[in-house]
């Protein structure tokens, strides 16, 4: 881990400065800014490297921001689902068919669920008794037998999807009047 003086592990040359800035992160033209990042600089090569703990610290709340713009639950949003469900990871991975470290880690932010997941699991928030109507780990031979999900879910997960993508538009709807109220006043 670089700390600061060090030698830069870029060109070999300079002496890294620690730095606190504030970092800017683009996604899908949106912006959110993460205070307190660390980064070390080196006054040689310019190059800039992000400090361990800065990548550590920032990945949950990057990938929530990702989430919240493609319309996914975010990290907390899984974790408080399968809280009220009241089941461990391990027995909601399970059920859903999914690595127990796949679980966790869409809880903890390092991976992002599929969309499919992300309706699913909001499916659940909606009807808790989903799971119940799905026959999970009876083994026939070498294959897991699934029943069928009931028919009575498919609209309540349908709806949860137009749902976000009502939200998503109205929010780039919102982002339009923005840029076309500054682009007007500019004009102006």
């Amino acid at each position: 881990m670089l700390k600061h003086g060090d030698t830069c592990p870029v060109c070999g040359q300079g002496p890294v400065e620690e730095k606190v800035v504030n970092e800017p992160f683009k996604y899908k033209g949106r912006e959110y800014v993460i205070p307190d990042y660390h980064i070390f600089a080196c006054g040689v090569c310019k190059e800039e490297l992000v400090s361990h703990e800065s990548l550590k610290t920032s990945e949950k709340t990057l990938t929530d921001f990702r989430r919240k713009i493609d319309g996914l639950l975010t990290s907390d949003e899984i974790k408080a689902i399968r809280k009220r469900l009241g089941k461990t990871q391990k027995k909601l991975a399970e059920m859903l068919d999914v690595g127990e470290k796949t679980f966790a880690r869409y809880e903890n932010g390092q991976v992002t669920q599929s969309k499919i997941m992300d309706l699913f699991l909001r499916g659940l928030e909606v009807y808790p008794d989903l799971l119940d109507s799905i026959k999970f780990g009876k083994q026939a031979g070498n294959d897991y037998e699934y029943e069928t999900v009931d028919a009575q879910f498919m609209p309540a997960i349908k709806r949860s999807n137009d749902e976000i993508q009502y939200q998503i538009e109205k929010d780039e709807q919102a982002d339009s009047v923005h840029k076309d109220d500054a682009c007007a006043a500019i004009a102006a």
